[in-house]
């Protein structure tokens, strides 16, 4: 994403393009209130408070969501352009404001709940592709994806209303689309003998004309059977 609003967050035009980087999609909610001075296109620096509710990982820097008291707005600022930056709240003067907020976000409720996609994300949509493959996803299918999520590293804490509440709402990606993601998970390190308990469970709960469920199945082994060989 470069350049672009999110979430009604408008990036203001006096502001260096130089500061608008690619970033990651996702944005990060985290709640902090900052006094902070900001560097515009002519190099002019200007102070304001700042309540932040929520950030973008970039690689050069990050891209910070929230309301400008100065332009008395919600706006994107980018890290880059920040200095003297202090937390009204505590009072502490912040070196670095990329730290700061990952800090604030690893103890907020969405820490969580935003890791387990990030890590497992590959293995969910699988299991809600497999689920849903007949048509619909129904309690009993939810709950077997439930149970493996609580069941990851990490993750047992997470509330079973909240899990079941993403899994009704969750994107269901299309065939071909699905099979991409399988295949670059693969490639990308993950093992998918870690579903297979679920898979196990989900299948006992299919009916027998539901054939995309094992054509889809077969392929993920397909494709976790061509690395393995080549890796051997």
């Amino acid at each position: 994403m470069v350049h672009t609003s999110a979430n009604s967050y408008d990036e203001d035009s006096e502001y260096n393009d130089n500061y608008w980087f690619p970033v990651e999609s996702v944005q990060r909610h985290v709640s902090a209130h900052l006094r902070l001075k900001y560097m515009n296109t002519a190099n002019e620096t200007s102070e304001r408070d700042f309540d932040v509710s929520g950030f973008s990982r970039g690689e050069k820097g990050y891209h910070i969501y929230g309301y400008c008291h100065k332009k008395k707005r919600s706006i994107m600022l980018s890290s880059i352009g920040m200095s003297d930056v202090i937390d009204l709240e505590s009072g502490e003067y912040i070196t670095d404001i990329n730290p700061y907020l990952e800090a604030i976000y690893k103890e907020s409720d969405g820490y969580l709940q935003d890791l387990l996609f990030d890590e497992y994300g590959w293995a969910v949509y699988a299991l809600v592709y497999m689920a849903s493959s007949s048509g619909s996803l129904v309690k009993k299918e939810r709950e077997v994806i439930s149970q493996f999520i609580v069941s990851l590293p990490k993750f047992s804490s997470l509330d079973s209303e909240w899990i079941d509440a993403q899994l009704k709402k969750l994107y269901r990606p299309g065939k071909m689309e699905i099979r991409n993601w399988v295949k670059e998970a693969i490639a990308g390190g993950n093992n998918f003998s870690l579903i297979e308990p679920a898979v196990a469970e989900l299948e006992a709960l299919q009916k027998k004309d539901n054939n995309e469920f094992w054509t889809f199945k077969r392929y993920i082994q397909k494709q976790a059977g061509a690395v393995g060989n080549s890796e051997a």
